[in-house]
């Protein structure tokens, strides 16, 4: 079969193909015909075909997470309803700094919207109105001069701080023939590729981060905070160098604790409004702390930001101004701009190790700590402790997604210890239900390893049409592990320790969850139930990583215990209040 003609909308296809992306997530529709048809004809691209919008660019997210952020994501939808499906998604990605590629459809240029009423062309949305607030570009293509647009707008995905961008194709504009071909696509894909290089090589950061560290390492209670923005400038050798090199203690955010092995001596968790008290103890010990790449949101500071870790001087460095202005003003604080991929160059020179007492301090408190947790929940029960322990055994070398809210994310992420070589992310920054299984569909598209999928029970509704496209794709050795605690439990808890009662969290006041035997069987899609510890033992012992997709239903115990956290009451006139980080107990 002869290739078909080139159109605009085949060679932007082309070009974000050369960037580096193999697969495209993607639903079909009128108004993007010539992009679906570029998509389909394009032989170094996987089309996988999802059954929501939503679901597509969150696939796409997930592709871009599991590569390390080294290769956008990459999803195509059409105008109209497929557009605004796309803005939780959207949102997601570009709260988690992803680099994430969406060229979607538009009614052609003649027939767009401008009258200023509330609906004119067939499926059209005020798409710019829209998607602005949720990328970091939005660009509506044009015949004339569209390969600078179209360059213009992806180089800003992928410089500064990474993030989503949005490029819209009216339908005479996607099926305009060209006379463009490989090396054009090449050229473009070159000209992207040099500007976002040049955009950090040209930057002087390398002496200011160099004397933040040198400070630091001259400190007497040294600690550093790694952030996901590390690994978003790909930097991840460079912070496991720094720490092992110097025998620095460090704390992680949950995007980043994969960062270094859990059961590595010099990593001291996750601090925050749920956590281990040992990772809020180290925090509140420290005399110098060094934040690298850390949004520090307000979930994250259990909405003190100003109190988080303020015992110790803080400095603050980031890529992005924004998020550096929380901090400005801060008691005993600082803050740096600057771009986390000259961290290499910044650690060259530095000779000064930390002092060992400080670091055994750190140790004899996570020790402590874990025996406590463990006296406290241990148990012989099937629930979200007892399974994130030996999810954590398990999970070498492995790829797993959890849920981005609710119960899977908010116990298991707690308890879970990532193993060397694991990968652990979800969409945390928007913490969207729904989102778990998308997300690790899409990352069994960016690596070899396997995929391993842990939602809840009331999050998988939220996307349970993509177990079609589970079905469908096959990836072998994808597990999907559902917490089935027969609804929502996270805010179930949360009614009652507000109000003494619950509505809309279970069957038993609203919500319907159906059977997952019969939805799998429905799905075509191979299903275990798992009731007990012994089953979930026999099941890892026995799966064969290299067969196909298994739904497997873990039934496990609702209301259990969580460990410490800061707690949320309502005063006398009916304000949330949080109490404080530092009165974290069980």
């Amino acid at each position: 079969m002869s290739q078909p003609q080139a159109t605009i909308a085949s060679h932007a296809v082309a070009v974000v193909e050369a960037l580096g992306c193999d697969t495209v997530f993607t639903l079909t529709g009128g108004m993007a015909m010539h992009l679906n048809r570029a998509v389909s004809a394009h032989p170094g691209l996987e089309a996988v075909y999802c059954q929501h919008e939503q679901a597509a660019v969150a696939a796409a997210e997930g592709y871009a997470h599991a590569s390390d952020f080294r290769r956008p994501g990459f999803a195509v939808v059409t105008s109209g309803p497929g557009v605004t499906n796309t803005v939780t998604a959207m949102m997601s990605a570009f709260g988690n700094s992803v680099p994430l590629i969406v060229l979607a459809g538009q009614i052609k240029r003649a027939d767009i919207n401008p009258f200023g009423v509330r609906t004119h062309g067939t499926q059209e949305v005020p798409s710019e109105a829209i998607i602005t607030p949720c990328v970091k570009r939005f660009t509506r293509l044009d015949t004339a001069d569209f390969r600078t647009a179209f360059i213009d707008t992806l180089v800003e995905a992928l410089t500064g701080r990474p993030g989503p961008v949005f490029i819209e194709f009216p339908l005479d504009v996607q099926g305009a023939p060209v006379s463009l071909g490989d090396e054009e696509v090449a050229e473009d894909a070159r000209r992207i590729r040099e500007r976002a290089t040049a955009t950090w090589e040209a930057g002087g950061d390398d002496a200011t981060l160099q004397a933040q560290l040198a400070r630091l390492l001259e400190s007497e209670r040294p600690l550093l905070y790694v952030g996901n923005g590390c690994r978003v400038a790909g930097v991840e050798a460079s912070v496991r160098d720094l720490i092992e090199r110097h025998r620095l203690p460090a704390v992680f955010s949950w995007l980043s604790f994969d960062i270094v092995a859990a059961d590595h001596p010099l990593h001291f968790g996750c601090p925050g409004g749920f956590a281990p008290i040992s990772a809020n103890r180290v925090l509140g010990r420290a005399d110098r702390i060094l934040f690298l790449g850390a949004r520090l949101d307000l979930g994250t500071t259990a909405f003190q930001r100003e109190a988080f870790g303020d015992q110790a001087h803080r400095c603050f460095v980031d890529i992005d101004a924004a998020e550096l202005r929380k901090f400005e003003g801060l008691p005993d604080s600082e803050v740096l701009h600057a771009d986390l991929r000259h961290l290499p160059q910044a650690t060259m020179t530095l000779s000064k190790t930390v002092d060992p007492a400080w670091s055994a301090w750190c140790a004899e408190q996570r020790a402590s700590g874990r025996e406590e947790e463990r006296r406290r929940l241990s148990t012989t029960a099937l629930n979200t402790y007892t399974l994130a322990g030996r999810f954590s055994a398990w999970a070498r070398d492995k790829v797993v997604v959890p849920a981005c809210s609710g119960f899977a994310e908010e116990t298991l992420t707690r308890f879970f210890a990532p193993p060397e070589g694991c990968r652990f992310f979800n969409g945390a920054s928007l913490g969207a239900m729904g989102f778990g299984l998308p997300m690790a569909l899409g990352a069994a598209f960016a690596t070899d390893r396997q995929v391993v999928c842990i939602d809840a029970d009331g999050g998988l509704m939220l996307n349970v049409q993509e177990l079609a496209t589970l079905s469908r794709i096959r990836r072998k050795g994808f597990i999907l592990f559902v917490l089935n605690n027969g609804g929502y439990d996270s805010i179930r808890l949360s009614q009652v320790r507000h109000f003494g009662e619950t509505y809309g969290t279970d069957g038993g006041n609203g919500v319907f969850i159906p059977d997952f035997a019969e939805l799998a069987r429905a799905f075509q899609i191979a299903y275990r139930r798992v009731a007990n510890l012994a089953e979930f033992d026999a099941f890892l012992a026995s799966h064969d990583p290299g067969g196909p997709p298994i739904f497997v239903d873990l039934v496990i115990e609702p209301d259990e215990p969580r460990g410490p956290s800061v707690k949320t009451v309502i005063s006398a006139d009916g304000m949330p209040v949080t109490t404080a980080l530092r009165d974290i107990d069980w």
